[in-house]
């Protein structure tokens, strides 16, 4: 096991959902929500994000706020993290906003995806391709090429694929999960974790360590029992 810290940062309604069956629906900004996520996101090396979550969405997480610049420039970090979009099928459209935008972009794939999408040489010109695996992806690979190249702190920002996939790792050393106030609803609404789902005894289990509340909306930071 790598040195790597990876922190999960995600935010559900209070019924489970971390977006409306809809992804791309509108809604309004939580500014609190948005504040808790950009410190998270500024603490990191290198941020995670699904392909569904970048399509959903079109655009990386960046940090605007002065003295969050400031700090990452104190610590010795670039001024904007790494954003590495993991997609296994390089389902990517080489005109998503997510490839002009000023920071290093890294997309993790397999060797199946780079032969199969039509936009692979299109891509490579805009984002740096790394080959996983043949079919799957080997988490175990990606890790030891992330310590390789000076990342301490990954931040994952979903969505319920990714999640699971770093669940089913091992890799995921704490949770900060925020509870809107809200209900979606919606059976094929997303969830924190998809995948396979696990059985209840075999389930990982979580440690709250950290409470906060603002308003209606809660913050709960969680740590994995070893």
């Amino acid at each position: 096991m790598s040195a790597i810290q990876t922190t999960v940062v995600l935010a559900m309604t209070a019924d489970g959902k971390i977006s409306a069956v809809d992804p791309k629906a509108p809604r309004e900004p939580n500014v609190v929500d948005q504040a808790h996520l950009e410190y998270q996101a500024s603490l990191a090396d290198l941020i995670l994000v699904g392909a569904g979550t970048i399509r959903a969405e079109g655009e990386t997480f960046t940090i605007r706020d002065p003295e969050l610049l400031a700090a990452r420039q104190v610590r010795g970090q670039s001024p904007q993290p790494i954003t590495c979009v993991v997609s296994g099928s390089l389902n990517l459209s080489p005109d998503l906003p997510f490839l002009s935008q000023e920071v290093e972009r890294w997309i993790f794939t397999t060797r199946a995806g780079l032969q199969r999408s039509s936009d692979t040489t299109t891509l490579q010109k805009l984002a740096e391709l790394i080959d996983l695996g043949d079919t799957d992806l080997n988490w175990d690979r990606a890790y030891t090429l992330m310590a390789e190249r000076g990342i301490h702190k990954v931040v994952a920002l979903g969505g319920g694929s990714l999640t699971a996939a770093l669940v089913q790792a091992g890799r995921i050393d704490d949770w900060w999960l925020t509870i809107w106030p809200v209900i979606y609803g919606g059976k094929h609404a997303p969830s924190p974790v998809e995948g396979e789902g696990f059985l209840p005894n075999a389930a990982p289990h979580l440690q709250l360590i950290e409470t906060r509340q603002v308003g209606s909306d809660l913050f709960l930071h969680y740590r994995p029992v070893k």
